[in-house]
């Protein structure tokens, strides 16, 4: 069995600690409560929230049981180029960076907005990483990363 360390364990503390920073931001900082675009940052931020849930939601189900949190795929798990993979290689990532931009808008808060941005990055970077691991897992993803260009979300990164 792998080590916490090689499965890519610090990233995923890193993560948790970055989603702790962007919880407290929506529960203790204030949202901003006036002004004339509230009532359309609002809807995009429902419908962004709402396009990142169901990207999750699409990528997981193909994933399955080898769904996992760390940057190495788990053990015994195929490449997917299928649903949402035919048009971005870390769909889930580009979903959680859409929930929460989505949700920060939604809720009007800045501070969480703030930190989402800070949820684009990381995520970039560990998609840097994660991709050296499934290089080395499957043979085809190299020839696959050639194809799909867009790492996060559709379109845009």
């Amino acid at each position: 069995m792998e080590s916490f360390s090689a499965r890519g364990g610090y990233w995923v503390v890193a993560q948790i600690v970055l989603a702790a920073l962007y919880f407290f931001a929506l529960v203790a900082t204030p949202s901003v409560s006036e002004g004339l675009a509230l009532g359309l940052a609002r809807i995009v931020g429902v419908v962004t929230l709402a396009a990142g849930l169901v990207l999750i939601g699409w990528s997981a189900v193909l994933i399955g049981r080898h769904l996992t949190p760390f940057p190495r795929p788990a053990e015994g798990a195929e490449l997917i180029e299928t649903g949402p993979y035919r048009f971005v290689r870390h769909p889930m990532y580009g979903g959680v960076i859409l929930v929460a931009v989505g949700l920060a808008l939604g809720m009007i808060n800045p501070w969480a907005l703030l930190i989402s941005l800070a949820v684009i990055v990381f995520l970039a970077a560990k998609v840097g990483h994660e991709e050296e691991m499934l290089m080395q897992a499957y043979p085809g993803y190299r020839e696959y990363r050639s194809r799909i260009t867009h790492r996060l979300i559709p379109w845009v990164l």
